[in-house]
């Protein structure tokens, strides 16, 4: 089980682009890096806006069969740098 303190609430919809949609999903950080990493907002607003979107999609497949042999501690920051 990821712990605790890997976790964090990913908005369906991305902040910037909702009014009020404020749905949120719980996923672990390096998810929610990954997820914006491969998509941006609109892309994130207009075709993910379901975590059945979101698995649905061939990159989120490789990425979870890549993720899930790493420990369950394990993290990794993919953060853009500004």
């Amino acid at each position: 089980m990821t712990p605790e303190k890997l976790i964090e609430r990913h908005h369906l919809v991305p902040a910037s682009k909702h009014e009020k949609n404020k749905k949120t999903i719980f996923v672990c950080v390096s998810c929610g890096d990954m997820l914006h990493q491969l998509f941006n907002n609109k892309q994130l607003a207009k075709q993910f806006d379901s975590l059945e979107k979101i698995l649905y999609n061939e990159k989120v497949q490789k990425w979870i069969k890549w993720i899930q042999k790493k420990p369950n501690d394990f993290n990794i920051c993919m953060k853009r740098k500004k």
